[in-house]
């Protein structure tokens, strides 16, 4: 009987190992991507599947004009944001924490809904992706 108990808590314990091994190498991952940034995010206006009303923890990065977001705590799930547009910079936005005294806080309109992506200052020009300049009437691609 002691053994059996002794074999279930090794093998709970081992599960719990792997799991968070699996956190933290794809946290890891994560990080390593390019122009990825911590931030929050919620849905201002609309329904947008797989985004809350609620500031939910994770991290962010845009891959041209899609933003790619991986929820925290397991990060084990990315959503992906098709952007049409910027609909207003330099808000400022409630119920924040983590993010420093003047997050960043930006608008996008996406799919006849508003979300807001907020930032830590310093990674303002990440955040802004590419919103970050306006592009010339006049040039090709």
């Amino acid at each position: 009987m002691l053994i059996a108990l002794l074999m279930v808590l090794c093998v709970d314990i081992l599960v719990l190992v792997v799991l968070l091994g699996l956190v933290l190498t794809r946290k890891r991952w994560i990080l390593r991507q390019q122009g990825v940034f911590r931030g929050q995010v919620r849905v201002a206006g609309g329904e947008i599947d797989g985004f809350r009303n609620k500031w939910s923890r994770g991290y962010g990065r845009w891959v041209r004009d899609v933003f790619v977001w991986t929820k925290a705590p397991f990060y084990f799930r990315n959503e992906l944001l098709a952007s049409d547009g910027l609909d207003a910079e330099g808000l400022h936005a409630d119920g924040l924490k983590r993010l420093g005294s003047q997050p960043a806080v930006i608008r996008l309109r996406a799919d006849g809904a508003t979300v807001e992506i907020a930032a830590d200052v310093a990674t303002r020009e990440l955040l802004l992706g590419p919103y970050r300049k306006p592009i010339a009437a006049d040039s090709h691609v």
